[in-house]
């Protein structure tokens, strides 16, 4: 879960009766407005936007479901001054992800690296109308 005041992410443990355990309380992500949060297929990787930094924060999770940083300054994937990235999905495979830059009207998209969860930038989509919200990917 993501926690925008705090600019931080949580995980948890669901049981079979539906209640949740916290596994990894407030991991900062030493950037400003967490907002979405997408998990690879894997499990071994989780993403969250931080809308007030242009940037993507990277978390490797283990197999108890703690989540650490994968980069020190939190930064996996930049989207750049101005975009508010507030919105992301991952495609089917999790080998691209995607991010809705809603401050500049673009899509950042990134080549995942399943083996250390690191971000490649490649071209993404600009000239997207003002207000938009919301990404789905297959």
């Amino acid at each position: 879960m993501s926690e925008a005041v705090s600019g931080s992410v949580s995980s948890y443990q669901l049981s079979d009766e539906g209640i949740l355990q916290i596994i990894s309380p407030a991991v900062s992500t030493h950037q400003a407005a967490a907002c979405w949060v997408v998990v690879t297929n894997n499990g071994r990787f989780a993403y969250t936007t931080n809308a007030a930094s242009g940037s993507i924060s990277g978390f490797q999770v283990d197999h108890n479901g703690n989540i650490q940083l994968l980069d020190a300054d939190g930064r996996t994937g930049v989207t750049g001054d101005g975009s508010a990235p507030i919105d992301m999905a991952l495609s089917g495979n999790s080998r691209f992800l995607y991010a809705l830059g809603s401050g500049n009207g673009t899509i950042s998209a990134f080549r995942v690296d399943l083996g250390d969860g690191s971000l490649k930038p490649i071209p993404g989509a600009s000239g997207l109308p003002a207000g938009v919200n919301g990404l789905a990917a297959r």
